[in-house]
């Protein structure tokens, strides 16, 4: 599963656990299109999106659809499945224990598999945005050379892009941790994420 989802499957734009990719793979890819750009005498646009609790909040039916949709069916699919359902938890705060709850969404952090499900759970990020992106994990970040009007609303249409992705596939960004920065001009471009396609 590896080798085929690393050759064949996982976008040239995510840099988090692929092979031959590193944060290092990501920053000089970024850095030259950047420096690119204020050579032209342009200034960029960045925007860094954060998820909200990433890793824990993948619903478990959207993520095995995408699987389905990339061709994984039989035993792989069903152990990957056993591998994500049928998990309970409980809270226990100053000696007081909640009732058992099903987990319906998370993936586990800390393994092969779950880093990898991750991947494919926001691979098609890329197919949804006009202007760059660069992914290392659950870290994503969009940027567009300003030069007129135009650069800034299609960096905003991809903003709104993001949010129907994440309306459809349930996995939510969160607004005050996403972060502009403005580099080469003093133009004070704004940029909202639709608290609608929040909800």
């Amino acid at each position: 599963m590896l080798n085929y989802f690393n050759q064949t499957v996982i976008t040239k734009f995510q840099h988090g656990f692929v092979h031959g990719r590193s944060c290092l793979t990501n920053l000089l890819e970024v850095f030259e299109h950047w420096t690119s750009s204020m050579d032209e005498g342009y200034g960029v646009d960045v925007i860094y999106l954060d998820y909200t609790k990433a890793f824990d909040t993948v619903p478990h039916e959207r993520l095995l659809a995408k699987l389905k949709m990339l061709g994984i069916h039989g035993n792989i699919l069903r152990q990957i499945a056993n591998f994500l359902q049928n998990r309970m938890m409980k809270v226990i705060v100053n000696g007081e224990c909640s009732d058992w709850a099903c987990i319906l969404s998370g993936i586990l952090q800390g393994s092969v598999l779950g880093s990898l499900l991750f991947l494919i759970f926001v691979n098609d990020l890329p197919d949804w945005i006009k202007t760059n992106i660069r992914m290392f994990a659950d870290d994503t970040k969009i940027w567009t050379k300003t030069v007129t009007e135009e650069d800034v609303v299609k960096i905003q249409e991809d903003l709104n892009s993001f949010c129907e992705w994440s309306k459809k596939w349930l996995l939510q960004f969160n607004p005050q941790k996403c972060v502009v920065m403005h580099i080469g001009h003093k133009m004070n471009n704004r940029y909202h994420l639709s608290q609608d396609s929040q909800n």
